[in-house]
């Protein structure tokens, strides 16, 4: 089960450093070499095709906000799953990707900026409904073929919007979406998250 991101921010500014980069195309075949023995009965999607559904997943998620706020993407991220008594590998792994926004929102937009949001999903053909337990204004969807994606809005008005894909391979030597570069980080160490450009309509 994909988890969705639900702590507050100081958990979240506690994340290690990851890249932030332009995401080079790995060939099928080398991805298909690195995988472990073990694959589940569903067919694994090359990281490169996995990559571009993460993509996509972020941009549906704004295609109907308007004035198009200021954002920047993390570097995508591959997770083995595990499961069982014994923990045993799963034989796959979920590449997730986060896309925060810089833009300051005033909690009074809170509500057309998720109403947006919904609206460029719904257009997709996405299933949306609220996380279950979430105190924090979220939305989460499902896409016809499975995938995911959540957009929630923390205490300190930094909002996080988390796209996932499964499954793709377990690679273990390597990055499975290239080399990666360091995400943009505040004078403090803390990865920047929190919003700082204003907009007349979304600041307001």
């Amino acid at each position: 089960m994909i988890a969705f991101p639900s702590s507050p921010l100081p958990r979240r500014l506690a994340a290690v450093t990851a890249p932030v980069a332009l995401a080079f195309a790995l060939t099928a075949c080398s991805a298909v070499r690195d995988v472990v023995s073990s694959s589940p009965s569903t067919s694994l999607v090359p990281p490169e095709q996995a990559l571009l559904r993460l993509n996509a997943l972020l941009d549906d998620s704004l295609a109907q906000v308007r004035p198009r706020p200021q954002y920047w993407d993390a570097w995508p991220h591959s997770t083995e799953q595990s499961g069982g008594i014994d923990d045993h590998s799963l034989g796959y792994a979920t590449a997730t990707r986060d896309r925060y926004v810089m833009t300051k929102i005033a909690p009074a937009k809170y509500p057309t900026l998720l109403g947006m949001v919904e609206q460029g999903w719904k257009a997709k053909g996405y299933t949306v409904a609220t996380p279950a337990g979430s105190t924090l204004p979220s939305l989460t969807a499902r896409t016809p073929d499975g995938n995911s994606v959540t957009i929630t809005i923390y205490e300190f008005g930094n909002i996080d919007i988390s796209a996932a894909v499964s499954h793709i391979p377990v690679i273990r030597d390597r990055d499975p979406f290239g080399t990666p570069t360091p995400d943009p980080v505040m004078a403090n160490g803390n990865l920047d998250i929190i919003p700082k450009y204003d907009d007349p309509f979304w600041s307001n």
